[in-house]
């Protein structure tokens, strides 16, 4: 198998389980799913490995929408969208960049020292 056969089989791949994964609204949203360069949907660093550099390859931009997968007491608690992660993914085997952003609220309440909420 040749890397370029390998590549091929490893988007296949994502893909494929991406399909399986989704239905009924849950799974795996894609966004986008073109090719990258320099001047379409470039990372915002370069992409670097053993000092080669990579300024081609195929873009994603995903959301992950995961409230089916978690326990009902976990979604009851759960504010809006807060079981969701977005991805963006540049893919320019072997080097590959993928950027996982989660919404994760947090509360935070202080009491001073004479016992003020604050």
């Amino acid at each position: 198998m040749t890397v370029e056969q390998y590549q091929v089989a490893q988007l296949w791949t994502v893909v494929e389980s991406s399909k399986n994964e989704t239905g009924g609204g849950e799974g795996v949203e894609i966004l986008v799913n073109e090719p990258f360069d320099s001047k379409t949907h470039p990372p915002e660093a370069p992409l670097v490995a053993n000092g080669e550099k990579f300024t081609d390859g195929q873009f994603t931009h995903k959301i992950y929408h995961l409230a089916n997968k978690v326990p009902a007491f976990i979604r009851a608690i759960s504010p809006s969208g807060a079981m969701e992660i977005e991805e963006v993914a540049w893919n320019a085997y072997p080097c590959c960049r993928t950027v996982l952003k989660v919404w994760l609220p947090l509360g935070l309440k202080t009491v001073n020292a004479c016992g003020i909420t604050v």
